[in-house]
């Protein structure tokens, strides 16, 4: 039985796993990324097993820089990463899975 957290680099590496474990949820989180321009980010997680598997992608003007989803605002009150086009962009990337939210205490 597995046990751990594996940071996956690329995109193209994340959704064959995701293709392979189908998992039901993709978790995610927004976060700041203060050395980029905007200083935005994301984290996607999803968790096979008691393997956890989680992709960082980071703000590159109006899209994340990765997977190319799209900064949509600068609003300085929250992360203008809208929950839609994460959804939208899951969906369409690796098929009918549900997305939720996922917060680490700080």
């Amino acid at each position: 039985m597995g046990l751990g957290i594996f940071r996956i680099q690329s995109w193209d590496e994340y959704k064959k796993l995701a293709l392979e474990f189908k998992p039901s949820i993709v978790y995610y989180s927004k976060d700041p990324h203060p050395t980029c321009k905007p200083p935005w980010g994301l984290k996607l997680i999803f968790y096979n097993g008691f393997d956890g598997y989680v992709f960082t992608d980071y703000a590159e003007e109006d899209v994340l820089h990765k997977t190319g989803i799209p900064i949509r605002g600068t609003d300085k009150g929250s992360i203008p990463i809208l929950v839609k086009d994460i959804e939208s962009f899951l969906q369409s990337q690796i098929g009918n899975v549900k997305v939720s939210p996922i917060w680490f205490p700080g």
